[in-house]
């Protein structure tokens, strides 16, 4: 999110017009908003599949092999891990456009688009007549183009389902939405890792990545064509102001600036190990495509089953409890790879397992929390905000992440009969991260 330019961007007057289109001409009756609704759960069914293969959001143990067959080694396993950053900070240009003009729908279309039809350049970098370290630089120069286009759809498509979701359904809602997603991002994942080992053993993996590469880019037009026919709530009125002050506005208060504060140290503590996960199991433990697509199914299958219980427990218990007990529940998970070895990959699908119970109440709890404490006059800057600042977080625990991987390569703790070498020490100092950052959100959302 290149937010220098707007910075140098004149400022308007702090109590000036309305924005540009921000006055609602009409209300969404409510068989718009159900069938609004009813088009995001598809839309996001399509999109998952675009998701689940490029590793758009959270990474894949496809994007993951990508990077390695173009010959990325572990800094650059670090570095892939910290991309999502430029993405996090371009929802400044979102929050901007979305104040200025409104039409949410246009800059999630636009983002969307941008963003995942730049797939269809990189599936051709291992057929271009480049050296190892041209093709890599391309790499991640596109991807981070990518990034920064989806981070500004990422940011107007929740200030746009903020607005469309009734509050009392957005636990039931986004629980049955992400289970339909889980769904179509199984079957994507089976399907592409099937693929890719194919085109292995005939020695042809980079046409495997294309075809599969390939697929996404024809998801990611099915899912701009249903986001087109999506109704956008209007956007409330309210008087534009400062650069500076439409930024900074959010943070004064408390309850979001702790919350924000407190993702950081989320952001870090899971983002230095989160990048290597796949690479470890394809380079160390000698895990084929299909087995590490099966353990990503075997955590989407158990998503189907948590996903809506995750939901209606949260409009139950409300978000704090079940927030900080799945976020517990994951402080084991990283340990597994490190007991794990080629022969005994028992702990790896236990891990997969518990993933699919406990990450999805994770994942949708900060997406709540972030829901609530955004200030309704500044929601758009204020997730841009949140977006920008934890992403500063991700791209330090990428890098340092990479940076100790390399340090952690020639080291060797033997613990009984565990052996703990290269990038198991990163497992174990996020577990240990997590249990210090669930007593931190224990405390930070008890807070008035």
């Amino acid at each position: 999110m290149p937010h220098d330019n707007l910075a140098a961007a004149p400022s308007e007057p702090e109590q000036a017009t309305m924005s540009v289109a921000s006055v609602p001409s009409s209300s969404l009756s409510q068989a718009e908003v159900r069938e609004a609704l009813r088009l995001s759960t598809i839309e996001g069914a399509v999109a998952n599949v675009h998701l689940a293969i490029t590793g758009a959001i959270g990474g894949s143990v496809f994007l993951t092999g990508f990077a390695v067959l173009l010959g990325a080694n572990s800094l650059h396993i670090g570095i892939l891990g910290a991309l999502p950053f430029i993405g996090q900070l371009t929802q400044f240009v979102a929050a901007y456009l979305e104040d200025r003009f409104g039409h949410r729908r246009r800059l999630v279309l636009a983002g969307t688009l941008v963003g995942r039809l730049i797939w269809a350049a990189l599936l051709t970098l291992p057929f271009l007549a480049l050296t190892e370290d041209t093709r890599l630089l391309t790499f991640f120069a596109l991807l981070a183009c990518s990034y920064a286009a989806n981070g500004i759809a990422g940011n107007a498509w929740l200030s746009w389902m903020t607005d469309l979701v009734p509050p009392r359904r957005r636990g039931s809602y986004f629980g049955i939405r992400n289970t339909v997603a889980t769904l179509s991002a199984m079957i994507t994942t089976f399907l592409a890792g099937l693929t890719i080992d194919h085109f292995r053993l005939q020695g042809r993996e980079a046409t495997g990545y294309a075809l599969i590469f390939a697929v996404a880019v024809l998801a990611a037009i099915g899912a701009a064509l249903l986001i087109h026919r999506q109704a956008e709530p209007p956007v409330q009125p309210k008087p534009r102001m400062r650069l500076t002050k439409m930024f900074s506005a959010p943070f004064q208060e408390r309850p979001f600036r702790s919350f924000v504060m407190a993702n950081v140290g989320w952001a870090l503590v899971t983002g230095i190990a989160s990048p290597f996960f796949f690479a470890y199991g394809l380079t160390v433990l000698g895990i084929s495509f299909a087995t590490l697509s099966l353990t990503v199914i075997v955590t989407s299958a158990v998503s189907l089953v948590f996903n809506p219980l995750i939901g209606r427990l949260q409009d139950t218990l409300g978000s704090r409890l079940v927030l900080v007990g799945c976020m517990i529940g994951t402080v084991p998970l990283p340990l597994a790879w490190v007991v794990a070895t080629p022969t005994n990959l028992l702990p790896i699908w236990l891990a997969a397992i518990f993933t699919g119970v406990f990450w999805p109440g994770l994942t949708q709890g900060l997406a709540n929390v972030l829901m609530e404490c955004a200030p309704a006059a500044h929601r758009g800057s204020a997730i841009a905000g949140y977006g920008a600042v934890t992403g500063f977080g991700t791209l330090i625990a990428g890098l340092l992440g990479g940076s100790l991987a390399l340090w952690f390569a020639q080291i060797h703790l033997s613990l009984g009969l565990v052996t703990v070498t290269g990038l198991a020490f990163l497992f174990v100092l996020t577990s240990l991260g997590r249990i210090f950052m669930a007593a931190v959100f224990w405390r930070t959302l008890a807070s008035p």
